[in-house]
């Protein structure tokens, strides 16, 4: 941005005037204005350009005022064109550029203005532009998403929440998980909050800590387990990764458990934490706990062995997925490729009991302590019969 351009007329509205939302938005997200208005016209998402996008989950819209609307409904990115050049340029002169501020407009319509200087008046485009957008759109898309949080305090409904798949507040304190009052994504580029409690219980957020990079960034995974998974996002996270191994902290485990979700994994920790369990011998058994980011996930090579590397001398790792499709491809992929037993809460399929329960916290919802207790202890015999007494392996 060199070059004078004469900018004693430049406003939104003349810019606007000049160049249509599309085209600005099709060139600072660096895809054909064709996609874009496919999408406007069909509904159809397609996968960020902002960021590392496996299921398609950016769509645009415009608006009942004729704007054109953008939307990354895994919550990195909301707002119209001049939002989107402002989230471009921050990354570009790495510091905030707001759209509300005023000298920041000026520099936003500027910047436009140059990028489309053909259009403007008619002189040649700054390639230099060109290429600081590319490079912007390529560094959001391989820099590690900062989360940052605003932490509440627990509340009444926090308590009746966890409650029911008996996870108690005392143990989300010791297992990094916090209640969400506000949470920020990118905020060098983003300076507002993306998320507010309100105060509504189908908007609840609790975000679980997973641990930090080498960059020093937090891995988060926010979660809002009232809303409706098939009209919003329930899940925001900025890693992919296996869960929980913040809290393996021993070197003997006699079992590790890998488990589908963070609430399962939390739901059987309260319990093994609650409820001593002993060995044949007397000894207490030493049980840890992770769980895959999600069910179609695969186990790397290098997790796999951090995991036996937690193990006493003859631990074992154990996997207990749904009992749906997935799960058991997921379960079967772990068996295959890890020689990873699995276990399952059946439901009636294939000839098999059925516990009304496709998890260990609805099996919490479902039955009574007791009863609880008694599952535990009866798959920890029937482990330990088959694979301590006789050395054979679960092969079903």
């Amino acid at each position: 941005m060199k070059r004078n351009i004469n900018t004693t007329a430049l406003s939104k509205d003349y810019i606007l005037s000049k160049i249509s939302e599309e085209t600005i938005a099709a060139k600072y997200l660096d895809i054909p204005i064709e996609t874009i208005i496919n999408c406007i016209t069909t509904g159809d998402f397609i996968n960020s350009p902002l960021r590392e996008d496996n299921h398609p989950s950016f769509g645009f819209t415009i608006n009942n005022k004729g704007k054109l609307k953008m939307k990354d409904f895994a919550g990195y990115f909301q707002g119209d064109v001049f939002d989107l050049v402002a989230y471009i340029l921050s990354i570009i002169n790495g510091k905030q550029v707001v759209v509300n501020n005023k000298q920041d407009f000026y520099f936003i319509l500027k910047h436009i203005a140059y990028t489309f200087s053909d259009i403007i008046d008619g002189k040649a485009i700054d390639m230099h532009n060109e290429k600081n957008i590319k490079s912007a759109i390529k560094a959001s898309r391989n820099n590690k998403t900062i989360i940052e949080l605003v932490t509440r305090n627990w509340n009444k409904k926090d308590k009746e929440l966890w409650n029911k798949w008996r996870i108690s507040l005392d143990y989300l304190n010791t297992h990094f998980v916090v209640p969400v009052e506000q949470y920020y994504i990118n905020r060098f580029a983003n300076p507002e909050p993306k998320y507010i409690f309100n105060g509504k219980e189908e908007e609840l957020c609790y975000a679980y800590i997973l641990g930090m990079n080498y960059a020093g960034v937090y891995n988060i995974k926010l979660y809002f387990p009232n809303r409706d998974r098939n009209t919003a996002t329930r899940f925001i996270t900025n890693c992919n990764c296996i869960e929980g191994i913040i809290n393996l902290e021993l070197f003997n485990y006699d079992y590790i458990i890998i488990t589908k979700s963070s609430k399962d994994r939390l739901s059987i920790g309260n319990h093994l934490a609650s409820h001593t369990l002993y060995g044949g011998d007397r000894n207490k058994l030493n049980i840890g706990v992770v769980n895959l980011p999600a069910e179609n996930y695969r186990l790397r090579n290098e997790e796999y062995t951090f995991l036996t590397s937690k193990l006493a001398d003859d631990g074992m790792i154990f996997s207990l997925l749904d009992f749906d499709r997935t799960g058991r491809e997921g379960a079967r992929y772990l068996k295959e490729n890890y020689d990873i037993p699995y276990l399952f809460i059946t439901n009636g399929q294939l000839g098999l009991p059925n516990y009304k329960a496709k998890d260990f916290a609805e099996l919490n919802e479902r039955y009574s302590v007791e009863h609880i207790k008694q599952f535990v202890a009866e798959t920890v015999t029937y482990i330990q019969l088959i694979y301590k007494n006789y050395g054979d392996k679960i092969d079903s």
